[in-house]
């Protein structure tokens, strides 16, 4: 059993740390893409190999671990009183190194977890604001745009002898937003470093977990001026034993000591929701699911839409005739949940496998609302910002 999760696990999970794990089309298991990181100026004590053969390097698989999925109902968490989680409280032990490319922190304590470095340039934060309002110009006035910039685990959790001598993340975003003219920053970085202390990033994989995402849809719902329900409205599932990319593609074996819980929210009208996936394209629509609870533990971060190369459709029953588009890479799958109970209609597209044109489409479905999310390694790759600009051109 834990054999056959490994295989999937890899096929679907992304690297980070530089590196990416090939899309594999013949699969049955939603296949997923994570972020790519700029490559280091100053390369650290060893790098990440090539992509195209990552997963194929990934041969030793953990020692058992406990899987069990559990249903709860979550506590309410305030802004003020959110329950601390011990596994995300920096230890005194500050020791960390370099693994495959990666930061590898606390290592020997409960806390151990992996981090992306981070890599940013004034210009990229100029080019990625210049694509979005470009963008948002096109669109017209009947359409409002945001972006929102999603901090990496390394903002949050990086040990302070590495952080004082690293780029803050707050105020790199913050230089970005200065620069837009024709549409919205969303801060999300404050009400994450005051949750901090809760289970807000996986400490095996690339991505956060969904109460972070929870947090972050809440600030874009005030800002768009939509409904949002609080936690306690949701069902929460958990999940234990979950070890992800840093893992399986990124390699870092010794992650296998600590393995992570996951939890993810069900709302409230999870059961009224219809669910439609197309191809890249937008054509061949098949009726199908938001949540794939079927998917093995160490592909928890897949649950919600299960992939990115498809465009969903999600109807929600919410009557305020907003349509919302979110443009988004992995990171952005976590916000959809938290947004179903806020928008009559939300499209989900990845700007890396999409195959139209993002104006046109956005026409043609009606949307009122845009919102760009993409994490902050992504946000400094002028790769990734480029296909915002091709899209619109195609």
């Amino acid at each position: 059993m834990r054999k056959s999760l490994m295989i999937a696990a890899a096929a679907v999970l992304l690297c980070g740390c530089g590196s990416s794990v090939p899309k594999n089309e013949a699969s049955s298991v939603p296949q997923v893409s994570d972020e790519q990181t700029e490559k280091a100026t100053k390369a650290p004590e060893s790098s990440s190999p090539d992509t195209e053969t990552e997963t194929e390097k990934v041969t030793t698989a953990p020692p058992e671990t406990t899987t069990t999925t559990t249903t709860t109902t979550a506590p309410p968490l305030s802004e003020d009183t959110g329950v601390e989680m011990t596994t995300t409280k920096a230890p005194e032990k500050q020791k960390y190194d370099y693994v495959n490319g990666c930061i590898l922190a606390y290592s020997g304590t409960p806390q151990m977890r992996a981090m992306e470095q981070y890599f940013y340039s004034s210009d990229t934060g100029a080019y990625l604001a210049g694509s979005v309002d470009k963008f948002a110009k096109k669109a017209g006035k009947g359409v409002q745009v945001y972006l929102m910039v999603i901090p990496t685990a390394t903002e949050l959790y990086c040990p302070e002898e590495l952080a004082k001598d690293s780029l803050d993340q707050t105020v790199c975003t913050q230089e970005i937003y200065s620069n837009l003219k024709n549409s919205k920053g969303v801060l999300i970085n404050g009400i994450l470093k005051k949750h901090k202390a809760e289970y807000l990033y996986s400490r095996t994989d690339f991505h956060w977990q969904p109460l972070a995402a929870y947090y972050a849809s809440k600030v874009f719902a005030e800002e768009a001026g939509v409904d949002f329900p609080l936690l306690d409205t949701y069902e929460a599932v958990e999940r234990h034993g979950f070890l992800g990319g840093f893992y399986y593609v990124s390699n870092i074996t010794s992650l296998a000591e600590y393995p992570d819980d996951f939890t993810y929210y069900k709302p409230a009208n999870v059961d009224k929701l219809k669910v439609k996936y197309y191809d890249r394209s937008f054509n061949n629509g098949v009726e199908s699911r938001l949540f794939f609870e079927d998917n093995g533990t160490d592909a928890s971060y897949t649950v919600v839409l299960g992939t990115d190369d498809t465009i969903a459709e999600i109807e929600t029953g919410v009557k305020n005739d907003r349509v919302l588009v979110l443009s988004k890479d992995s990171y952005g799958n976590a916000l959809t949940p938290f947004l179903t109970q806020s928008f009559s209609k939300i499209y989900v597209i990845d700007h890396r496998f999409f195959e139209t044109n993002t104006i046109d489409f956005i026409k043609k479905v009606g949307a009122t609302d845009v919102l760009f999310a993409y994490n902050a390694s992504s946000a400094g790759n002028p790769d990734r910002i480029a296909l915002i600009e091709q899209l619109m051109n195609r």
